[in-house]
């Protein structure tokens, strides 16, 4: 059962790319799993009145019982600019853990799809799933070099390296993240990837989507949608599957396989 804590903010550090880490004190929570994530509140009053849905970017176990959380976040309107006003020692309100996470890559080899923030769940689930024999690698895009999110502290375990696709071409591969995954599958050949997840922007999803259905490779999903409450109550984050059915992304999400919600659209 998901639980409210109040816990205090340890330090708030840039994270390159306009996105704020925010690191919390250790305090007696129940662990996350990568890709769940948390209703956070923040130091304000009355407005906003709801809660900010985060995926939980990275955590930490301690031998007391206690887990340390961190939060990554892109100022985008009211409540983020509010919690990037928070300061070591402001006091958080987190309900969770929340919704559906990650599960094991079926093999040796997983890629990451990452377009800007929706590199936030991506640090948890490395930490989760690397081993010594394991492959993995994150493609990273943005609309220009400044927007890229920084990995520099998780990227030990990027065994298969890191690719930055950025839509002006100020780095890396010009063109979109999702171009880059087409062209990266192209140069693997018989190195394509046992699964692959995907975090971004709605339709950057639904098109890597189509790709890895394309090429025969499973692909897990990341989704994002406004929340209220995070528990499925207000049904302010459901959205339409191919099939005509409705999905709530805080219960039945946000992580699930992509041909849930697009098979049929992606095999026309």
């Amino acid at each position: 059962m998901p639980t409210l804590n109040r816990i205090r903010l340890e330090a708030v550090e840039d994270a390159g790319g306009g996105c704020l880490r925010l690191v919390c004190a250790p305090a007696s929570l129940i662990a996350p799993m990568p890709g769940q994530f948390y209703m956070v509140r923040g130091p304000w009053e009355a407005d906003p009145l709801l809660p900010r849905p985060f995926s939980i970017a990275r955590f930490r176990s301690f031998k007391n019982g206690q887990i340390q959380l961190e939060f990554l976040l892109r100022i985008i309107g009211r409540g983020t600019r509010l919690l990037g006003t928070a300061r070591a020692g402001s006091e958080l309100d987190v309900l969770g853990p929340l919704g559906i996470g990650f599960e094991q890559p079926p093999g040796d080899s997983a890629w990451m799809v990452a377009g800007g923030i929706g590199i936030a769940p991506f640090p948890a689930l490395i930490d989760a799933i690397a081993t010594p024999k394991r492959k993995l690698s994150l493609l990273v895009g943005a609309r220009t070099e400044a927007e890229i999110p920084g990995f520099n502290d998780f990227a030990a375990n990027l065994t298969g390296g890191v690719e930055i696709a950025t839509d002006d071409g100020s780095a890396g591969f010009a063109g979109t993240v999702v171009d880059l995954l087409a062209s990266r599958l192209d140069r693997a050949s018989d190195q394509t990837p046992s699964q692959v997840y995907v975090c971004g922007p709605h339709a950057m999803m639904e098109a890597a989507a189509a790709v890895c259905m394309d090429a025969g490779i499973p692909c897990s999903v990341s989704l994002e949608a406004p929340m209220g409450c995070g528990m499925g109550t207000c049904r302010g984050c459901v959205i339409r599957t191919f099939r005509n059915t409705n999905f709530t992304i805080c219960t039945e999400g946000p992580v699930t396989d992509a041909n849930v919600i697009w098979s049929e659209q992606n095999s026309q």
